[in-house]
């Protein structure tokens, strides 16, 4: 990529509006490296996302992508791209994203666990359970201590009708994390439409109250 590339705008990209958008624009332009212009368009991005404009934000990722021959940049783009498309609740274009992101390969291994979980989520958000089921045990893989891939594997389990393993998962997520309300309702929700897991599975109940509390002490 040229630098005069690297340095242009996408056609008709709406003037500064904000003395913070001006500074960040003005950084892209002078960038005088690639990993610095990358660094800047990142900034800007977040920036847009923060002021809910979107589309500007989604400007400056896919012109970026025109014009770059980096997979592990690429595959940031793809992220960014897909988070935005999750927020505006575009499942099926978020997932896309996400899979062109993987499909890059990228090295970050913070990178690759963000993907599959989020995959995991679209597909469990779509109805496909199953295949999110592959996704989060495949995201668990790559790092175990974060919560939300337990989280989404859980939904994706009680969505296949496996209530007890869905239950362990929710669990898993908080003892991971006592502080995840996500888990923690869905956790609840879950033993309120299937009581009979209280018996069935009695350490359920036991991971709710223990969460709760933990919850509660942290705040």
């Amino acid at each position: 990529m040229s630098r005069s590339e690297k340095r242009s705008l996408p056609p008709g990209f709406p003037n500064p509006e904000h003395e913070t958008e001006k500074i960040l624009l003005d950084r892209l332009r002078e960038s005088t490296t690639g990993d610095d212009y990358f660094r800047w368009l990142l900034f800007a991005v977040g920036f847009y996302r923060g002021m809910q404009k979107n589309d500007s934000a989604k400007a400056l990722l896919q012109l970026f992508m025109q014009s770059s021959d980096n997979p592990e940049q690429n595959a940031q783009c793809h992220l960014a791209l897909g988070q935005i498309a999750t927020d505006e609740n575009r499942l099926e274009t978020a997932l896309n994203h996400f899979s062109a992101a993987l499909e890059l390969k990228p090295e970050k291994k913070t990178t690759a666990y963000v993907l599959l979980n989020n995959i995991g989520y679209c597909l469990n958000g779509l109805g496909r359970y199953l295949e999110a089921e592959q996704y989060c045990r495949r995201a668990l893989e790559v790092d175990c201590t974060r919560s939300s891939a337990y989280r989404n594997l859980g939904l994706s389990l009680e969505g296949q009708g496996q209530l007890p393993a869905a239950a362990w998962a929710l669990v898993e997520a908080l003892g991971v994390d006592p502080a995840d309300a996500k888990a923690r309702d869905a956790l609840k929700k879950l033993i309120a439409l299937h009581p009979a897991l209280i018996v069935e599975c009695p350490w359920s109940l036991e991971g709710l109250m223990t969460s709760a509390h933990a919850g509660t002490c942290a705040q």
